[in-house]
């Protein structure tokens, strides 16, 4: 029953904040806008790579690289 009650309280006091000071509100969103953007599109980005394969043929490109190094090394041992 206690939280309810603070949790009423802190609804009202949010709400009368956001009419209150409203453009300070407007500010915060505008500063976090582009900031929101940069990280869901890097998430995208991401979760694009990893369903279209891209990463796997990165890893064979990278062995196939590693290997003729590694053969020389053993070469030389």
């Amino acid at each position: 029953m206690l939280s309810i009650v603070f949790g009423l309280i802190a609804l009202s006091l949010g709400f009368w904040g956001m009419i209150k000071f409203w453009w300070y509100m407007v500010d915060v969103l505008i500063a976090l806008l582009p900031m929101l953007l940069l990280f869901g599109g890097a998430i995208a980005l991401m979760a694009g790579i990893k369903n279209t394969g891209m990463r796997n043929s990165f890893k064979v490109k990278k062995r196939a690289t590693e290997e003729p190094g590694t053969a020389a090394q053993k070469k030389d041992e």
